[in-house]
C-alpha cells in the first residue's frame, strides 16, 4: 500500500534527485489549508485576466507601459515588429537593449504582483533615470495585448539568459489556483556583454491596422514632453551619460516620425507668447510671460502658499489663431494643430500621464471659463501647448490612480491645478492687455481702439444720466433748463457723429479685407503655376544657351559682312533676353525652394544683403541702378528667427519701389544705398534711393492694402505694376516679428528712406 500522509510524500518527494517542486507545493498548500486556527488568502488563477482588462483597458495603454518598462531598464533602443496584424491573431515582438533581467529579478519583481520593486530602487541602475511605473503592472499589459508571450531575457554581464512561456488563456483559467500555475523557465547561452529584453507577443487580441499604428505613434511621441529634457551628462562620478532613448515600430524611428509632425519647428515656433511658471521649494509661486511678437516681457508674484504639491515648474507656448499673429504658418493648419495636440498635460517621472491635455479635456476649466466669457481673450485648451513636470520625489503626494490614467484627486491635485490655471489666465490677460484687447466682460473704463455704434450710444446715454436734472435741482435751478437742455442735445448729436464715423470705419475695413482676402487667394492660386514655369525656365536653360552658342559659332563661319554682323546682333540680343529670363526663374525657384520649408532660423543680415545684390546684380545693371551695401554694426549682426523668402520679399519690394520712383524723377544716376544698425533690441535696416520720394501726407498711406501711386511699368518685367500690396506685406512681416515698417528723413544727396526693423537674435540682445 503506497504512502498516504502528506508529510510522508514531502519528505519523499525532498529526498529524490529531481523533485517534483509542483507536486510538493500542491502537498504543501493541503497542509496548510487544514490548519485549524489560520486562513489565508488564496487568488484564482483567472484574476489575471480581469486585471489585464480592468487595470490596462486600452491596448494603447498597455503599449506604453511596456515601452516605460524598457525605460526603466536603462534601454536605449526599444523595437516594435508586428507581424500580420490586420486582424486579430498576429503577432508583435517588443525588444530592447537594456540591462535585461536575472533569475531573481523575474521571480520577486515580473512574477510577483502588485511588487514595491521600484519603490525600493527609484532609478535605474546605469543611467540614473527615475523610473517611470510603480504600479508592476506590465505583465498585465501584456496579457491584455495577446493570448501567449514568450519572455526572452538576456541579464548584462552573465553567461546564459532565460526563456520563459506565459499561456494566459490555456492556464490562467477561471476557478483554477493561481498557485497551481507554473510557468516553465529555460536557460540559453549567449556572450556576457549581451544585454535587453523581448517580448514576443503571439495571438493579438485586438487588430492592428495602419490607423492603429499611426495612433500608436502619437502615443509614443507624446509619451515624452514635447520640449527637450535635459540628459543627465555624467554629473555624478561613475554614473554613465544617457544617450537617450529611441522608439522605432517596423523599423521607424520616433525622431523621424516627428519630423512629419513637425510639432516643434512648424507649431512650437508660431507661438505668440511663452508661459513659464513655477512652485518653489516654500510653496511660493510665480508665472512669467514673453512675447518677442508684441514686445512684452512680464512677471507676477503671487504670496498664496502651494507647498502640499511641491516644487513643479509649467512651461506652455500659447497661440491665437488669426492671420496677424502667426508668421509663415497658415491659419488652417495652425487650427488643425491646435484640436489635435492642444492642452496642458502632465509628465511624471518624465512620461506622460493621461488624460491630461487630450482633445476633450479640460481638466483647467479653460474651455468653460472661455464659454461662460469669464475671460474674453482666446484661452481654451487648444491654445496652448505646454507641460508640467512632476516627480515622485519632488511631488510624492502626486500619485497616479491605480490604471496609470490620472493622478489622485487630492488636495496636492487641487493645488496644482488652480496654480496652472491661475498662472496661464493672468498670462493671456497680460498679451490681451498689450494687444490692447478687452480682457474681461467687467472690465472697468475699458475704451476700445474702434469705438462701435453701441458704445458710442451708451457713453451718450451714460452722460445724459449723469447731467439728468433731479426734483430736487428743478427747484433750484428751473432757470437753467434751456443751457442744460442745449449741452445735453450737443452729447447726443457728438454721440451720433461717433455712431456714423464707426460704421464709415467699419465698413471701410470690411471692403479692404475683402479686397485683399481676393487679392491673397488670387496669389495663392498663381503659386503652383509660378513654380512650374521657375522648373521649366532652369530645364530649358542649358538647352536655350547651347543653342544660342551654336548660332554664334554658326554666324562666325558666315563670310564678314553686313549680314553676319546682323546675325550677331540678334543673337547677342536673344541672350541678353534669355539670361534676363534666367535671372527671373532663378530667383523664383530660389524663393519656391525657401518657401517649401517653413523652418524659422535666425538671419545673417550681412549675408542676406550680399545675396540680394548678386541675385539682381544684372537686373540692376540693366536699370542703369547703382546698388551700396554700406556698413552694417555690428558685422555679425543677426535677425530673431524668421523666415529668409519674407527678407527677400522685403528687399524686394523696395527695390522694385525705388526703381519706380527714379523712373519719374528722370534721374541720370540712378543709386540705391542699404544699410543696416542694431537700435534697442532691434534691428533696423534702412534703405534709400534717390527718386522723387514720398509727399509727407502719403508717408503712412503707403502701408495701406491697395493704395499704390504706380499703376504701370511698360519696360520692366520684374517690376511689375502696382497693386498696393506690396508694402502692406512688408508691414505685416515687420509687425509679426515685432517690429514696424516706417519713412524716415533720408541722408544727404537721397530723396526717399525706408526703414524696416524686426528684433534681433537674442545673442544681440
Amino acid at each position: 500500500m503506497g504512502k498516504t500522509n502528506p508529510k510522508e510524500l514531502i519528505a519523499s518527494e525532498l529526498a529524490k534527485e529531481t523533485p517534483d517542486w509542483r507536486l510538493i507545493e500542491k502537498l504543501t498548500r493541503q497542509e496548510i489549508a487544514h490548519d485549524p486556527e489560520n486562513v489565508r488568502f488564496s487568488v484564482d488563477a483567472g484574476h489575471i485576466q480581469r486585471l489585464g482588462v480592468e487595470l490596462v483597458g486600452k491596448k494603447d495603454t498597455a503599449l506604453s507601459e511596456l515601452i516605460k518598462n524598457a525605460y526603466d531598464a536603462d534601454g536605449t533602443n526599444v523595437q516594435l515588429q508586428f507581424h500580420d496584424c490586420s486582424a486579430p491573431g498576429g503577432s508583435l515582438v517588443i525588444s530592447d537593449d537594456g540591462s535585461g533581467m536575472t533569475i531573481e529579478v523575474i521571480r520577486d519583481s515580473w512574477m510577483r504582483i502588485s511588487t514595491d520593486a521600484k519603490l525600493e530602487q527609484p532609478v535605474s541602475p546605469v543611467y540614473k533615470r527615475r523610473r517611470a511605473g510603480r504600479k508592476g503592472i506590465g505583465r498585465f499589459a501584456v496579457q491584455r495585448l495577446a493570448r501567449r508571450l514568450e519572455l526572452r531575457t538576456k541579464p548584462s554581464g552573465e553567461p546564459f539568459g532565460f526563456l520563459v512561456t506565459f499561456n494566459w488563456d490555456d492556464e490562467f483559467l477561471i476557478g483554477r489556483d493561481l498557485n497551481e500555475v507554473f510557468s516553465r523557465l529555460r536557460r540559453f547561452d549567449k556572450p556576457r556583454n549581451e544585454s535587453g529584453t523581448e517580448l514576443r507577443m503571439l495571438g493579438l487580441r485586438d487588430a492592428w491596422t495602419a490607423k492603429s499604428i499611426s495612433n500608436v505613434w502619437r502615443a509614443v511621441l507624446l509619451l515624452q514632453p514635447p520640449f527637450r529634457l535635459a540628459r543627465v551628462s555624467g554629473a555624478a562620478q561613475g554614473v554613465r551619460a544617457d544617450p537617450g532613448f529611441v522608439v522605432r515600430i517596423n523599423g521607424e524611428t520616433n525622431e523621424s516620425r516627428a519630423d512629419s509632425f513637425s510639432i516643434e519647428k512648424d507649431f512650437l515656433s508660431q507661438a505668440l507668447a511663452s508661459i513659464d511658471a513655477e512652485i518653489r521649494q516654500d510653496g511660493s509661486s510665480s508665472v512669467r510671460v514673453v512675447s518677442k511678437k508684441l514686445g512684452l516681457d512680464d512677471t507676477q508674484e503671487w504670496d498664496k502658499s502651494y507647498e502640499v504639491v511641491g516644487p513643479t515648474k509649467l512651461s506652455a507656448k500659447y497661440f491665437i489663431y488669426r492671420s496677424a499673429t502667426l508668421s509663415g504658418l497658415r491659419l488652417q493648419e495652425a487650427v488643425v494643430m491646435g484640436r489635435r495636440f492642444g492642452g496642458v498635460r502632465v509628465y511624471r517621472n518624465g512620461f506622460r500621464v493621461l488624460p491630461y491635455g487630450e482633445p476633450n479635456d479640460d481638466w483647467l476649466s479653460l474651455d468653460s471659463t472661455a464659454a461662460r466669457r469669464g475671460v474674453l481673450a482666446p484661452g481654451n485648451n487648444s491654445n496652448f501647448f505646454g507641460q508640467i513636470s512632476i516627480d515622485s520625489e519632488n511631488n510624492p503626494y502626486l500619485e497616479e490612480t491605480a490604471s496609470r490614467e490620472g493622478l489622485q484627486e487630492n488636495e496636492a491635485f487641487e493645488q496644482l491645478r488652480d496654480f496652472t490655471h491661475v498662472a496661464v489666465v493672468w498670462a493671456i490677460k497680460r498679451v490681451a492687455a498689450i494687444r490692447e484687447r478687452k480682457q474681461t466682460a467687467t472690465q472697468p473704463k475699458f475704451v476700445s481702439k474702434i469705438r462701435s455704434p453701441a458704445q458710442s450710444i451708451r457713453t451718450a446715454i451714460e452722460i445724459v444720466k449723469q447731467n439728468e436734472i433731479g426734483e430736487h435741482d428743478q427747484k433750484q435751478n428751473v432757470a437753467n433748463k434751456p443751457e442744460r437742455a442745449t449741452e445735453l442735445l450737443g452729447v447726443l448729436r457728438r454721440a451720433e457723429m461717433d455712431a456714423r464715423s464707426s460704421e464709415a470705419e467699419f465698413t471701410k475695413r470690411i471692403e479692404a479685407s475683402l479686397q485683399y482676402e481676393a487679392m491673397l487667394r488670387l496669389l495663392a492660386s498663381l503659386g503652383l503655376s509660378i513654380s512650374v514655369f521657375a522648373h521649366e525656365v532652369k530645364g530649358a536653360q542649358e538647352a536655350i544657351r547651347a543653342r544660342l552658342q551654336l548660332l554664334y559659332d554658326k554666324a562666325m563661319e558666315l563670310p564678314e559682312g553686313e549680314g553676319r554682323n546682323k546675325i550677331l546682333e540678334q543673337n547677342s540680343m536673344l541672350k541678353t533676353a534669355a539670361e534676363r529670363l534666367f535671372d527671373i526663374g532663378g530667383y523664383i525657384a530660389n524663393l519656391m525652394s525657401k518657401t517649401a520649408s517653413r523652418d524659422l532660423r535666425e538671419l545673417s543680415v550681412a549675408g542676406a544683403l550680399q545675396n540680394f545684390g548678386k541675385q539682381f546684380e544684372g537686373y540692376m545693371k540693366k536699370q542703369k541702378v547703382d546698388f551700396e551695401v554700406l556698413e552694417i554694426s555690428p558685422s555679425n549682426l543677426r535677425t530673431t528667427e524668421m523666415h529668409a523668402t519674407e527678407l527677400d520679399s522685403v528687399l524686394l519690394n523696395f527695390l522694385t519701389n525705388s526703381i519706380k520712383s527714379m523712373k519719374k524723377a528722370r534721374a541720370s544716376a540712378r543709386r540705391i544705398r542699404v544699410d543696416a544698425r542694431k537700435e534697442g533690441d532691434h534691428i533696423v535696416i534702412g534703405f534709400e534711393d534717390n527718386g522723387i520720394g514720398i509727399p509727407e501726407e502719403q508717408e503712412k498711406r503707403i502701408f495701406d492694402a491697395f493704395y499704390t501711386t504706380t499703376m504701370t511699368s511698360a519696360d520692366d518685367g520684374i517690376a511689375g505694376p502696382g497693386t498696393g500690396l506690396g508694402l502692406k506685406i512688408v508691414s505685416d512681416i515687420a509687425t509679426s516679428y515685432g517690429g514696424s515698417v516706417s519713412v524716415v528723413q533720408p541722408t544727404e544727396e537721397f530723396s526717399c528712406r525706408v526703414e524696416f526693423r524686426v528684433l534681433a537674435s537674442e545673442n544681440h540682445k
